[in-house]
């Protein structure tokens, strides 16, 4: 009898052994599916490495992993922003800083470095920095995807307020000495040219374009302007709300633009009645890009205006700051823009109205340049004066 309960109670006990193995096989596969690989990689390491982290190396861990997530995009305006990368995403947004005057795009695929377009009267247009420039080494510094950040601390706050770019232009190797500088950014400019044609250059969207913008159209209305050229060339873009602001204040009542995110999902922006209603004509070049390029390309799907000069660079999406953490964020492409008429010029860019190109020499210089020494600004005068019958 003794044997007989023995036997039963071990076959309950392995039983209810076996339920518990399987029980916690089970539940160990659920939480294998379930779980992230990431966290679980992370926690693994964090809980099984020989040595124990310290705090700096997990928060370099974790710095690495999500920079490669954001990099296995192949996006070159999407990036993962450190502790680091955070303040100096900051510093650059700011109207004054220390730097040479530059907009840059890197690519992080090709470690390339190319000039969008240097800022009116900086240290880097006076140098000779043109749009589309590729910058190869600043200073002793070879720019590639471990040195970006480097390159970009280099320039702000390097020992040496004089250094020298290594710049590949076309099949060219330039070496252009630059000088580190108070930028201050100042992005619009007006004047009255003869006829009575009003000239307003937009280097590029800052916080207080619109209200100089605004102002510039109001001292020229005010000194009866007939027609208006507005010049976006080597205007790299900037604040989306800024441009929609400006593009509204010349466009009758209708659609300025839309954006189209991961969704599909659209967002339209749309002008009111109150519009310029005066001829207009648009210069653009190859430093032409992103918010400048929705202002153009708005008014030339409105046939609002007569659109000179060469092919624009070709950025048609959108970024915004996602935070992770109260010192981290993504910069991420989350939406593309398209025109009124539904094209998107991303890769592609804008074709001007009436073709003039401008030689690389003259590029750097435009906001020195009098009509007779610009043949694009030349050609757009004429435009506005056979369109105002002068």
């Amino acid at each position: 009898m003794f044997r007989k309960r023995h036997l039963v109670l071990t076959a309950a006990l392995t039983a209810v052994f076996v339920w518990v193995l399987a029980s916690l096989f089970f539940a160990g596969v659920r939480l294998y599916e379930s779980a992230d690989p990431l966290v679980r990689a992370r926690n693994i390491i964090v809980n099984n490495y020989v040595n124990p982290l310290s705090d700096e190396q997990i928060t370099k861990m974790n710095d690495m992993a999500i920079s490669a997530m954001v990099y296995s995009l192949g996006d070159q305006y999407s990036s993962y922003l450190n502790a680091e990368d955070l303040v100096s995403y900051q510093e650059e947004k700011k109207e004054n800083y220390k730097g040479i005057g530059i907009s840059v795009n890197f690519n992080s695929e090709t470690g390339t470095l190319t000039v969008i377009s240097p800022y009116d009267g900086m240290p880097a247009q006076k140098a000779g920095v043109l749009p589309g420039d590729i910058i190869k080494k600043v200073g002793d510094l070879t720019v590639e995807a471990g040195t970006y950040d480097a390159v970009l601390d280099y320039i702000k706050n390097g020992e040496d307020d004089e250094f020298v770019l290594l710049i590949l232009r076309g099949e060219e190797t330039l070496s252009i000495p630059v000088r580190r500088e108070e930028v201050k950014r100042q992005s619009v400019t007006h004047k009255m040219f003869a006829g009575r044609i009003g000239y307003v250059r937009v280097s590029e969207f800052i916080r207080n374009t619109k209200e100089d913008f605004k102002k510039a159209i109001e001292d020229l209305q005010s000194r009866n302007m007939t027609g208006l050229i507005i010049d976006l060339r080597n205007n790299p873009g900037g604040y989306a709300d800024t441009v929609l602001e400006m593009t509204d204040s010349l466009l009758p009542k209708g659609v300025i633009a839309y954006l189209e995110d991961s969704h599909g999902e659209r967002q339209y922006f749309h002008s009111d009645e109150n519009a310029l209603n005066l001829p207009m004509v648009v210069l653009i070049n190859q430093g032409t890009a992103s918010a400048s390029e929705l202002l153009a390309g708005s008014l030339q799907a409105h046939g609002l205006a007569t659109i000179v000069g060469e092919k624009s660079y070709g950025k048609a999406v959108g970024q915004s700051v996602h935070p992770l953490s109260m010192n981290t964020a993504i910069y991420l492409t989350d939406a593309r823009y398209f025109t009124p008429n539904g094209n998107c010029i991303d890769g592609i860019g804008i074709e001007p109205d009436v073709k003039v190109a401008l030689s690389k020499d003259l590029m750097g210089k435009i906001s020195l340049l009098e009509p007779e020494e610009d043949p694009q600004l030349s050609k757009a005068l004429e435009i506005v004066s056979q369109k105002v019958g002068q």
